[in-house]
């Protein structure tokens, strides 16, 4: 039998496979600010569903509970779906990592960064593109 957390994990896996499936423009614009409002907003219920967050935490609830024993399915059941929401929110911001310099761990300051600020380390991106290796 799994534990809570394991059901909010898998929802979670769910729910980013879901967005993800989504077209970029409407994933970046809508879904996910939508989803991290619901999550900032403490009393948020009637915004959740009018925003259709709710029913896509519901949706893949029901894909979650279609792979469980009835056991598993009534502790799946019982996870919130304001957790699952929060829950996701938490895991896309720790996954949004900064670039830094593999030398000296200074964050790099552009996206295409040519050079370490700090330690002038050229940036494998700028190699590779000037045909050194």
């Amino acid at each position: 039998m799994k534990g809570r957390l394991d059901h909010v994990d898998a929802l979670c896996d769910l729910l980013e496979a879901k967005l993800a499936a989504a077209p970029a423009t409407t994933a970046r614009r809508l879904l996910r600010p939508q989803l991290r409002w619901v999550a900032a907003t403490p009393d948020g219920d009637e915004l959740a569903h009018r925003l259709g967050v709710v029913a896509l935490v519901e949706a893949c609830r029901d894909d979650h509970l279609a792979s469980l024993d009835a056991d598993d399915g009534l502790a799946a059941l019982s996870v919130d779906w304001r957790d699952v929401v929060v829950r996701t929110c938490a895991r896309a911001a720790g996954a949004r990592e900064r670039r830094t310099c593999p030398r000296c761990g200074a964050r790099l300051r552009r996206k295409r960064a040519e050079r370490c600020g700090r330690c002038g380390l050229a940036s494998p991106i700028h190699r590779n593109r000037s045909g050194l290796s």
